[in-house]
């Protein structure tokens, strides 16, 4: 399989969603959310529009504090650690207006969302625009913090893969020609997540160069085309009848 980045109609969502930025009233208001089920390929495009865009990329874990978050950004920038790092980074941010993008941000939401309380502290003198990256489940928590909240201008949901989305990543991406009923069943299948259509595409793959066939087709395929995802909710399904022990 090529290895390459394959726009989506969920790239296009988050470019209108960037775009809107510019129209906002309040400069602090330059914050986007950007939501959407696993494996749907939030962390991949916001990526590679980063680094096309030169915009510094964090990623939060759990347990993070608001020194360990501004350590790891000024890391990223460049920037050398020290009691003045903080200014530094503000004063780069003014500079360059690079967009922070800050992945897993649900975790920055704990103890009373103390990190992202410390980054708008930064980037409301800079209006610098932030991207958090979170799941759906988590949109919630970001409305009981009113000092985020009201920052964030637009929101941008992740959607499932379209057809058309799928059509795109096989005639990029695959090493052989995957017909279009193949396209149809991969998209059936995975359900719209890009992680599981690529999955698909490397059995696929598999099988062809087994039969040393160059074009692939649904009558081709036995079995599942997403096992990876199947045996996943089968095992989230016996925990749950289990009562949540493994």
């Amino acid at each position: 399989m090529k290895r390459h980045f394959v726009r989506t109609e969920n790239l296009a969502r988050l470019e209108a969603g960037i775009a809107s930025l510019a129209v906002r009233g309040a400069r602090e208001a330059s914050w986007l959310l950007v939501t959407g089920r696993p494996g749907e390929g939030k962390t991949t495009t916001l990526y590679h529009w980063g680094a096309a865009e030169a915009a510094v990329y964090l990623t939060a874990v759990q347990g993070m504090t608001p020194g360990r978050l501004i350590a790891a950004l000024a890391e990223r920038m460049g920037i050398p650690q020290g009691r003045t790092m903080e200014t530094a980074i503000g004063a780069r941010l003014v500079a360059s207006q690079s967009a922070i993008i800050l992945d897993e941000s649900g975790f920055a939401l704990d103890d009373r969302a103390a990190c992202l309380e410390r980054l708008r502290g930064i980037t409301d003198k800079s209006g610098t625009p932030v991207i958090l990256i979170a799941m759906p489940q988590d949109v919630w928590r970001f409305g009981q913090h009113q000092q985020i909240s009201s920052r964030i201008f637009n929101w941008v949901e992740f959607a499932p893969a379209s057809v058309a989305d799928v059509a795109a990543v096989c005639q990029q991406l695959a090493d052989v020609q995957i017909e279009p009923d193949l396209v149809q069943r991969i998209h059936a299948e995975t359900e719209g997540r890009m992680r599981s259509v690529l999955n698909a595409i490397a059995r696929i793959e598999g099988v062809a160069r087994a039969a040393s066939k160059t074009r692939m087709a649904s009558a081709d395929m036995r079995g599942a085309l997403c096992e990876d995802y199947r045996r996943g909710r089968q095992v989230l399904s016996r925990v749950s009848r289990k009562g949540g022990e493994l």
